[in-house]
Protein backbone atom coordinates (compact mmCIF):
# COMPACT_ATOMS: atom_id res chain seq x y z
CA UNK A 1 0.00 0.00 0.00
CA UNK A 2 1.62 3.61 -0.97
CA UNK A 3 2.54 5.46 2.27
CA UNK A 4 2.96 9.04 3.48
CA UNK A 5 6.43 9.07 1.14
CA UNK A 6 4.54 7.67 -2.32
CA UNK A 7 1.83 9.75 -1.67
CA UNK A 8 3.45 12.83 -1.51
CA UNK A 9 5.64 12.22 -4.14
CA UNK A 10 2.36 12.00 -6.05
CA UNK A 11 0.57 14.78 -4.76
CA UNK A 12 3.85 17.28 -5.76
CA UNK A 13 3.45 16.08 -9.03
CA UNK A 14 0.05 16.41 -9.61
CA UNK A 15 0.16 20.17 -7.58
CA UNK A 16 3.11 20.90 -10.29
CA UNK A 17 1.20 19.25 -13.40
CA UNK A 18 -2.60 20.22 -12.59
CA UNK A 19 -2.70 23.20 -10.54
CA UNK A 20 -4.40 26.10 -12.36
CA UNK A 21 -6.20 23.38 -14.76
CA UNK A 22 -10.09 23.18 -15.05
CA UNK A 23 -12.07 20.10 -15.42
CA UNK A 24 -12.99 19.93 -19.33
CA UNK A 25 -15.25 16.65 -19.00
CA UNK A 26 -15.63 13.17 -17.06
CA UNK A 27 -15.27 10.53 -18.89
CA UNK A 28 -15.45 7.76 -16.82
CA UNK A 29 -16.04 7.22 -13.13
CA UNK A 30 -16.32 3.86 -11.08
CA UNK A 31 -18.96 3.66 -8.37
CA UNK A 32 -17.42 1.34 -6.44
CA UNK A 33 -14.40 3.28 -5.40
CA UNK A 34 -16.80 6.80 -4.38
CA UNK A 35 -17.97 7.79 -0.84
CA UNK A 36 -20.00 11.10 -0.24
CA UNK A 37 -21.05 11.08 -3.79
CA UNK A 38 -22.68 9.82 -6.61
CA UNK A 39 -21.55 9.20 -10.32
CA UNK A 40 -23.90 11.77 -11.39
CA UNK A 41 -22.72 14.30 -9.13
CA UNK A 42 -19.20 14.01 -10.02
CA UNK A 43 -20.14 13.89 -13.62
CA UNK A 44 -22.30 16.83 -13.41
CA UNK A 45 -20.39 19.60 -10.79
CA UNK A 46 -16.85 18.66 -11.69
CA UNK A 47 -16.72 20.10 -15.10
CA UNK A 48 -15.76 24.00 -15.20
CA UNK A 49 -14.16 23.79 -11.69
CA UNK A 50 -10.35 24.95 -11.38
CA UNK A 51 -8.14 23.00 -9.42
CA UNK A 52 -6.56 25.57 -6.54
CA UNK A 53 -3.79 23.56 -5.09
CA UNK A 54 -3.38 19.97 -3.96
CA UNK A 55 -2.87 19.32 -0.69
CA UNK A 56 -2.28 15.97 1.84
CA UNK A 57 -2.10 14.41 5.07
CA UNK A 58 -1.60 10.80 5.86
CA UNK A 59 -1.98 8.98 2.81
CA UNK A 60 -5.06 10.92 1.55
CA UNK A 61 -4.36 13.26 -1.44
CA UNK A 62 -6.60 16.31 -0.98
CA UNK A 63 -7.62 18.07 -4.59
CA UNK A 64 -8.66 22.03 -3.71
CA UNK A 65 -10.99 22.88 -6.39
CA UNK A 66 -13.18 26.85 -6.39
CA UNK A 67 -16.14 27.28 -5.15
CA UNK A 68 -15.32 25.37 -2.07
CA UNK A 69 -15.25 22.03 -3.69
CA UNK A 70 -13.17 19.22 -2.57
CA UNK A 71 -11.47 16.26 -3.90
CA UNK A 72 -10.11 13.40 -1.42
CA UNK A 73 -8.51 10.69 -2.83
CA UNK A 74 -6.60 7.46 -1.45
CA UNK A 75 -4.83 5.18 -3.69
CA UNK A 76 -5.71 2.03 -1.50
CA UNK A 77 -3.43 -0.96 -2.30
CA UNK A 78 -2.73 -0.49 -6.26
CA UNK A 79 -3.99 2.67 -6.76
CA UNK A 80 -2.55 5.18 -9.26
CA UNK A 81 -3.10 8.14 -10.55
CA UNK A 82 -1.32 9.25 -13.99
CA UNK A 83 -0.87 12.34 -15.79
CA UNK A 84 -1.31 11.65 -19.85
CA UNK A 85 -0.32 8.01 -19.29
CA UNK A 86 1.83 6.86 -22.99
CA UNK A 87 -0.42 3.62 -23.04
CA UNK A 88 -3.60 2.59 -22.02
CA UNK A 89 -4.24 0.95 -18.53
CA UNK A 90 -6.06 -2.59 -18.09
CA UNK A 91 -7.25 -1.26 -14.90
CA UNK A 92 -8.37 2.37 -15.45
CA UNK A 93 -11.46 3.16 -13.22
CA UNK A 94 -11.35 7.29 -13.23
CA UNK A 95 -10.66 9.45 -16.51
CA UNK A 96 -10.65 13.33 -16.08
CA UNK A 97 -10.05 15.96 -19.19
CA UNK A 98 -8.81 19.07 -17.93
CA UNK A 99 -7.81 21.91 -19.52
CA UNK A 100 -5.95 25.12 -19.32
CA UNK A 101 -7.97 28.42 -19.26
CA UNK A 102 -7.76 31.36 -21.95
CA UNK A 103 -7.21 33.76 -19.16
CA UNK A 104 -5.70 32.83 -15.58
CA UNK A 105 -3.94 35.01 -12.94
CA UNK A 106 -1.11 34.63 -10.56
CA UNK A 107 0.37 31.29 -9.70
CA UNK A 108 -2.31 29.39 -11.97
CA UNK A 109 -1.01 31.53 -14.65
CA UNK A 110 2.59 30.22 -14.42
CA UNK A 111 1.81 26.90 -14.18
CA UNK A 112 -1.40 25.90 -16.82
CA UNK A 113 -0.70 29.54 -18.91
CA UNK A 114 2.54 27.58 -20.08
CA UNK A 115 0.02 24.90 -21.74
CA UNK A 116 -1.68 27.25 -23.67
CA UNK A 117 -5.40 27.29 -23.51
CA UNK A 118 -7.29 24.67 -25.08
CA UNK A 119 -4.76 22.03 -24.67
CA UNK A 120 -5.89 19.17 -22.45
CA UNK A 121 -4.14 16.94 -20.25
CA UNK A 122 -5.47 13.68 -19.19
CA UNK A 123 -5.85 12.22 -15.54
CA UNK A 124 -6.60 9.02 -15.11
CA UNK A 125 -7.31 7.12 -11.49
CA UNK A 126 -6.32 3.44 -12.07
CA UNK A 127 -6.52 0.58 -9.36
CA UNK A 128 -6.45 -3.30 -9.95
CA UNK A 129 -8.02 -4.17 -6.80
CA UNK A 130 -11.00 -1.46 -6.41
CA UNK A 131 -9.69 -0.53 -2.94
CA UNK A 132 -8.54 2.84 -3.77
CA UNK A 133 -11.53 5.75 -2.98
CA UNK A 134 -12.98 8.99 -4.63
CA UNK A 135 -14.95 11.47 -2.22
CA UNK A 136 -15.86 14.48 -3.70
CA UNK A 137 -17.24 16.93 -1.17
CA UNK A 138 -18.61 20.27 -0.64
CA UNK A 139 -16.93 22.91 2.46
CA UNK A 140 -13.99 20.42 3.08
CA UNK A 141 -12.51 17.55 2.67
CA UNK A 142 -13.72 13.68 3.14
CA UNK A 143 -15.33 13.74 6.72
CA UNK A 144 -13.26 10.40 7.38
CA UNK A 145 -10.16 12.55 7.84
CA UNK A 146 -11.45 13.81 10.57
CA UNK A 147 -10.18 10.57 12.37
CA UNK A 148 -7.08 11.20 11.40
CA UNK A 149 -4.02 12.12 14.24
CA UNK A 150 -1.46 14.99 12.66
CA UNK A 151 0.44 14.31 9.63
CA UNK A 152 3.51 12.28 10.69
CA UNK A 153 5.98 14.15 8.31
CA UNK A 154 5.08 17.78 8.11
CA UNK A 155 2.13 17.78 10.67
CA UNK A 156 2.30 19.94 14.35
CA UNK A 157 2.91 17.42 16.46
CA UNK A 158 6.41 16.85 18.82
CA UNK A 159 8.30 14.66 21.26
CA UNK A 160 5.88 15.59 23.98
CA UNK A 161 2.52 14.77 21.88
CA UNK A 162 4.12 11.41 20.99
CA UNK A 163 4.93 10.45 24.64
CA UNK A 164 1.41 12.07 25.85
CA UNK A 165 0.13 9.44 22.81
CA UNK A 166 2.20 6.25 23.99
CA UNK A 167 1.54 6.77 27.68
CA UNK A 168 -0.86 3.64 28.87
CA UNK A 169 -0.61 2.10 25.66
CA UNK A 170 -0.06 -1.89 26.11
CA UNK A 171 -0.15 -2.41 22.07
CA UNK A 172 2.81 -3.16 20.20
CA UNK A 173 5.33 -0.43 19.46
CA UNK A 174 4.65 -1.22 15.34
CA UNK A 175 0.70 -1.56 16.11
CA UNK A 176 0.69 2.23 17.93
CA UNK A 177 2.59 3.59 14.90
CA UNK A 178 0.45 2.04 12.51
CA UNK A 179 -2.67 3.91 14.10
CA UNK A 180 -3.48 6.71 12.09
CA UNK A 181 -5.78 8.09 14.64
CA UNK A 182 -1.78 9.13 16.63
CA UNK A 183 -0.31 10.25 13.45
CA UNK A 184 -1.41 9.95 9.64
CA UNK A 185 0.66 8.27 6.97
CA UNK A 186 2.92 5.41 8.01
CA UNK A 187 2.26 2.22 7.25
CA UNK A 188 3.83 -1.28 7.17
CA UNK A 189 6.98 -1.01 5.38
CA UNK A 190 7.88 2.89 6.85
CA UNK A 191 7.06 1.57 10.35
CA UNK A 192 9.90 -1.29 9.92
CA UNK A 193 11.88 0.95 9.03
CA UNK A 194 11.69 3.78 11.68
CA UNK A 195 11.95 0.89 14.30
CA UNK A 196 14.88 -0.72 12.86
CA UNK A 197 16.86 2.93 13.08
CA UNK A 198 15.82 3.71 16.69
CA UNK A 199 16.74 0.40 17.54
CA UNK A 200 13.47 -0.90 19.34
CA UNK A 201 11.39 -3.85 19.10
CA UNK A 202 8.03 -3.86 16.97
CA UNK A 203 6.79 -6.08 20.27
CA UNK A 204 7.91 -3.74 22.86
CA UNK A 205 4.30 -2.20 24.56
CA UNK A 206 4.14 1.03 23.78
CA UNK A 207 3.95 2.65 26.97
CA UNK A 208 7.21 1.31 27.82
CA UNK A 209 8.57 3.61 26.05
CA UNK A 210 10.80 6.26 28.54
CA UNK A 211 11.70 9.87 27.40
CA UNK A 212 14.73 9.59 25.74
CA UNK A 213 13.83 6.60 23.46
CA UNK A 214 10.22 8.43 22.74
CA UNK A 215 12.38 11.20 21.65
CA UNK A 216 14.37 9.29 19.05
CA UNK A 217 11.09 7.60 17.52
CA UNK A 218 9.99 11.07 17.41
CA UNK A 219 13.13 12.39 15.36
CA UNK A 220 13.42 8.71 13.71
CA UNK A 221 9.79 9.03 12.10
CA UNK A 222 10.48 12.25 10.20
CA UNK A 223 14.02 11.56 9.69
CA UNK A 224 12.73 8.03 7.66
CA UNK A 225 9.72 9.69 6.00
CA UNK A 226 12.17 12.55 4.54
CA UNK A 227 14.20 9.91 3.12
CA UNK A 228 11.33 8.35 1.50
CA UNK A 229 10.14 11.48 0.20
CA UNK A 230 13.72 12.64 -1.29
CA UNK A 231 13.95 8.85 -2.66
CA UNK A 232 10.48 9.15 -4.91
CA UNK A 233 8.75 6.56 -2.32
CA UNK A 234 9.35 2.50 -2.24
CA UNK A 235 7.98 0.62 -5.43
CA UNK A 236 8.34 -3.18 -4.41
CA UNK A 237 5.27 -3.75 -5.82
CA UNK A 238 2.70 -1.28 -7.53
CA UNK A 239 3.65 2.04 -7.04
CA UNK A 240 4.41 4.16 -9.88
CA UNK A 241 4.75 8.15 -9.84
CA UNK A 242 2.32 10.17 -12.47
CA UNK A 243 4.95 9.68 -15.20
CA UNK A 244 4.33 5.80 -14.35
CA UNK A 245 8.55 5.86 -12.81
CA UNK A 246 9.25 3.89 -9.77
CA UNK A 247 10.58 5.15 -6.70
CA UNK A 248 14.22 4.41 -5.11
CA UNK A 249 13.89 3.75 -1.81
CA UNK A 250 13.13 0.16 -1.51
CA UNK A 251 17.32 0.15 -2.11
CA UNK A 252 17.96 1.21 0.56
CA UNK A 253 15.42 -1.30 3.01
CA UNK A 254 17.48 -2.06 5.84
CA UNK A 255 14.84 -4.21 8.04
CA UNK A 256 11.02 -4.03 5.88
CA UNK A 257 11.55 -7.63 3.43
CA UNK A 258 15.19 -8.70 5.18
CA UNK A 259 13.78 -11.61 7.03
CA UNK A 260 16.33 -14.19 6.93
CA UNK A 261 19.39 -12.41 6.35
CA UNK A 262 21.71 -10.48 8.69
CA UNK A 263 21.04 -7.55 10.29
CA UNK A 264 22.91 -4.78 8.83
CA UNK A 265 23.91 -3.46 11.99
CA UNK A 266 24.77 -6.12 14.70
CA UNK A 267 25.12 -9.10 12.03
CA UNK A 268 22.57 -10.94 13.88
CA UNK A 269 19.80 -12.51 12.02
CA UNK A 270 16.47 -10.74 10.49
CA UNK A 271 13.32 -12.51 11.52
CA UNK A 272 9.61 -12.40 10.65
CA UNK A 273 6.65 -12.26 12.80
CA UNK A 274 3.29 -10.44 12.40
CA UNK A 275 1.77 -7.76 14.32
CA UNK A 276 -1.81 -5.96 14.12
CA UNK A 277 -2.17 -8.59 11.55
CA UNK A 278 0.78 -7.25 9.62
CA UNK A 279 4.20 -9.19 8.62
CA UNK A 280 7.32 -7.03 10.35
CA UNK A 281 10.76 -7.66 10.20
CA UNK A 282 13.09 -6.73 12.81
CA UNK A 283 16.57 -7.94 14.29
CA UNK A 284 15.70 -9.68 18.00
CA UNK A 285 19.47 -9.41 19.06
CA UNK A 286 19.63 -5.33 18.56
CA UNK A 287 16.18 -4.17 18.50
CA UNK A 288 15.01 -4.17 22.23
Amino acid sequence: MPELPEVETVRCQLDLGLTGLTFAAVDKVEPAMMRDCVPEEVEGLLPGHRIERIDRIGKFIIVVLDDDLFLTLHLGMTGQLLIDPVEPGAHTRFVFRLAAEASTGGDGEGRAGARGPGRETLLEFRDMRKFGRFHLTSGGPAPRLRQLGPDAWKGEWDAAYLQHRLRGRSAPLKAFLLDQRHLAGIGNIYADEILWWTGLSPLREAGSLVEDQACCLADEIRTRLSEGVRLLGCSLSDFIDTAGQPGEFQDWLQAYGRQGQDCRRCGGTMTRTVVGGRGTAYCPDCQR
